[in-house]
């Protein structure tokens, strides 16, 4: 069975890197994990770097939270289009060194670069059990991912799981969006205050209650911060908006945006517009879609945030599309990585604004 994915996966890979044919439109997209020969492919991460290039982060295994899991890299200096060999980040049964065990199995990843060019590795460590009795654990990288220094601790209570990236507070602080699993399950963010690469403080918050997890978080102003909540057993997709001067989170707020119990990702645009990554319907994890929310420059209030749908970027019978990860690079286009096939492979889409029927001048460039 593994012979047979991974010669399907590498033989979509040769045919996978392809562009747009409409005038002025730009997309195109190749499987990012065409090297890996695991069954499971999952909880990807794509992050531009300084320098113009793009890493992406995922975690592979025989299945979900698998002993022989690890995590995975790829960097690509062509604009996803192609992409180095791949390396591997974290090996089974690492241990971090705050930490007497090793772990038992890795998942979600999340790649974030600081202000000093730190590259930040985020990703959940299960010690014992499943998912509840994960931890957070990170590395740094010096080097744009080359190399990573070892393990470390970042939650010591059993059942954090990160998702989203990070998003800066300050020029010494950001800000982690979690999710707790274990016997009291709620979304939370995480405040670091980071120096040279190290985190010298931990502040935590709790967004909400059980019905929701996995945030995804977007900078509004200097004091302000929006949390978008996976609704746990599927529904509505949820806000939240964070005062960062009291430390506290607003009561969340359905949108008009369905979840299927799935993450999702967000990006702010200059002109105050919001750009999501969904699933469309409440049930299943297809279709993989993108929707606007048309906004301005002023910070949106509680229930003022109406979201209409663009297009799909997969919609395929019978296969999933999930966790998605966004960036938005220096040239104004769009970078997308997700769980292609239900688990199957890594993708990475490249598009522009042209593509998504919204125009250059729609996206405040």
């Amino acid at each position: 069975m593994v012979v047979f994915r991974s010669a399907r996966i590498r033989a979509t890979f040769l045919f996978a890197v392809v562009a747009s044919s409409a005038d002025g439109e730009i997309f195109s997209s190749s499987i990012v994990s065409a090297e890996a020969t695991m069954p499971v492919q999952h909880g990807s991460s794509i992050v531009e770097l300084d320098d113009g290039s793009f890493l992406v982060s995922w975690y592979a295994g025989t299945t979900e939270a698998a002993r022989d899991s690890r995590i995975l890299l790829r960097h690509s200096t062509s604009g996803c289009a192609t992409w180095e060999p791949t390396q591997i980040a974290v090996n089974p049964h690492e241990r971090a060194a705050e930490s007497w065990f090793s772990s038992k199995a890795v998942g979600n990843t999340v790649l974030f670069q600081d202000e000093n060019k730190f590259v930040w590795l985020f990703y959940a460590a299960i010690e014992f059990g499943g998912w509840s009795g994960a931890h957070v654990d990170y590395k740094i990288s010096a080097d744009r991912g080359r190399t990573w220094s070892t393990s470390r601790r970042l939650t010591s209570g059993q059942g954090d799981i990160p998702r989203g990236k990070p998003i800066e507070l300050s020029d010494h602080e950001i800000f982690l969006p979690l999710s707790h699993s274990a016997l009291r399950k709620y979304p939370l963010g995480a405040r670091l205050e980071i120096a040279n690469g190290k985190i010298v403080r931990k502040m935590y918050s709790k967004i909400a209650d059980s019905q929701f997890s996995h945030p995804a978080f977007l900078t509004l102003d200097s004091n302000r911060v929006l949390a978008f909540l996976r609704a746990r057993g599927g529904g509505t997709l949820q806000t939240s908006f964070f005062d960062v001067a009291k430390n506290t989170w607003s009561n969340p707020q359905k949108t008009n945006v369905p979840n299927p119990d799935s993450a999702i990702d967000a990006l702010r645009l200059e002109n105050g517009a919001i750009v999501l990554i969904y699933n469309d319907i409440p049930t299943a994890r297809n279709p993989l879609s993108i929707a606007v929310a048309n906004g301005s420059a002023e910070v949106p209030l509680p229930g003022e945030i109406t979201f209409r749908k663009l297009r799909d970027i997969e919609n395929e019978l019978g296969q999933g599309f999930s966790y998605p990860s966004l960036v938005r690079a220096h040239d104004g286009t769009f970078y997308l990585t997700y769980t292609w096939h239900d688990r199957a492979a890594i993708k990475c889409v490249h598009f522009d604004s042209n593509w998504l029927g919204l125009g250059s001048g729609s996206v405040g460039q």
